[in-house]
């Protein structure tokens, strides 16, 4: 993904915490994914515990009340992309939930359908900014990739909510 460069200035590092968090959280989703069925969690078991939903809501509203910890276009550019980064993660988490309510079948066509989507929404938001080369660039990028994220979250929450319960795996391997 397209990203600026500029370094937190010191002493704001609440910003970096918050990015280091998200992406243990992301990681010990994907890791948990695919660990074998040896190391106790087995291909019928849920990945996520039911009711489990991480908070991200506190640090979105903190980051849209304090914008990158200073003002300028540098500051709101950083805050920015970390409201998109954060939307992103929303998105993980609610297709590793979707993931598991489908069969084999399903879930190969969900992985295929949002490898598609990731290469689109790289290319919509890239085409979304118009001041390439300017200050603007970076925001014009992020609120791009939000706006798209926000509406994959949409689309993948729906059909969540229309699936009732993790599939048991092992019952359907036929299904293959």
């Amino acid at each position: 993904m397209w990203r600026h460069d500029i370094p937190p200035p010191d002493g704001q590092i609440g910003e970096t915490v918050i990015r280091f968090r998200l992406l243990l959280m992301a990681a010990a989703l994907l890791v948990g994914s695919l660990l074998p069925a040896s190391a106790g969690v087995s291909s019928g078991q849920p990945l996520v515990p039911a009711g489990w939903t991480p908070s991200l809501v506190q640090v979105r509203e903190y980051l849209e009340d304090e914008p990158g910890g200073g003002t300028g276009q540098q500051a709101l550019n950083r805050a920015s992309q970390n409201l998109a980064d954060l939307e992103d993660a929303q998105l993980f988490i609610t297709y590793v939930r979707l993931m598991e309510t489908l069969r084999s079948k399903e879930r190969r066509e969900l992985l295929a359908e949002q490898k598609r989507w990731l290469v689109q929404r790289e290319e919509l938001a890239r085409r979304a900014v118009q001041s390439v080369g300017g200050t603007l660039g970076p925001l014009e990028y992020s609120g791009a990739f939000l706006k798209i994220t926000e509406e994959r979250l949409r689309i993948l929450e729906k059909r969540l909510s229309r699936q009732r319960t993790p599939i048991d795996t092992t019952l359907h391997e036929k299904e293959k």
